[in-house]
């Protein structure tokens, strides 16, 4: 049982025996009517208490989503929107022995749904910033370019400590540049699919650190000196950890970072509503 519902039925004793449900009745006389007051006053607070502690989806992954025991299900949050920046560094390998090494940044913005408290759905959409993919031949410029994502995650365990598993699904396309001013644009388009899992805790009420392990694969579709190509990631991982702060009912912001594997830096704030 919540400490609200505890809190309600303690106000509801409390208004039974100053007799306010019979407050109309001239001998009830002054004490009563201020014990009354007094009870009533404890409930209001009881009911706005337990409106603000209703949280919802929020955060990396659905750190913020809220355990059944702590709220009721009409007053849980089940959508959040927010924008996060990421930043990649990851080796290459392509068909005909091409290797390189790819870096870009990008900007996010997401969408998120939970149709129960253990389940989130989200959809993203944004853009490739900027970004170069160097060769033994030289280095080549990633133009701007849209991407869209779909993802789910699903609170294993429902703590604290939490257990999310995840999964994305993403695209992106963008165009390539080689060295030389009169080079032309060539499309470079990639498809990623990585699962993994986020362990953490929430401290205070406000503060979760998590650890992170994911792993991934998908083509990418390009074209080197005339010539179509296929490529993949290097490291098929990624390793890490993360932070997630609270910092008021609706509003968190989060960073996180792997150094093992696919090297990456996001951070981004979400509101949940």
């Amino acid at each position: 049982m919540s400490g609200a519902m505890l809190l309600h039925r303690t106000v509801a004793r409390r208004l039974a025996s100053t007799g306010c449900v019979a407050r109309i009745i001239p001998r009830v006389g002054w004490l009563g009517t201020r014990g009354c007051l007094l009870s009533l006053l404890l409930l209001a607070s009881a009911w706005l208490a337990s409106r603000a502690l209703a949280c919802g989806v929020s955060g990396p992954d659905g750190v913020w989503s809220c355990s059944l025991e702590e709220h009721d299900e009409e007053e849980r949050r089940r959508w959040h929107v927010g924008g996060s920046g990421l930043y990649t560094s990851t080796g290459l390998r392509f068909s005909h022995g091409l290797r390189g090494d790819e870096e870009r940044s990008a900007a996010i913005a997401s969408a998120t749904y939970a149709p129960t408290r253990r389940l989130t759905l989200q959809t993203s959409a944004g853009a490739t910033l900027d970004g170069q993919l160097k060769l033994s031949g030289g280095t080549y410029q990633l133009n701007p370019g849209p991407l869209v994502a779909l993802g789910a995650a699903f609170r294993v365990i429902d703590g604290p400590p939490f257990l999310i598993a995840t999964s994305l699904l993403s695209f992106s396309a963008v165009t390539t540049r080689a060295p030389g001013a009169a080079a032309s644009a060539v499309g470079y388009q990639a498809f990623d699919l990585r699962v993994g899992a986020l362990f953490g805790t929430t401290l205070w009420k406000v503060l979760s650190p998590y650890v992170l392990a994911r792993v991934f694969g998908g083509p990418i579709f390009w074209h080197h000196q005339g010539a179509a190509v296929t490529g993949t990631d290097v490291y098929h991982y990624q390793l890490g950890a993360g932070l997630a702060l609270l910092i008021a009912e609706r509003l968190d912001v989060f960073v996180e970072g792997s150094a093992l594997g696919e090297r990456a830096l996001a951070g981004g704030a979400a509101f949940a509503f």
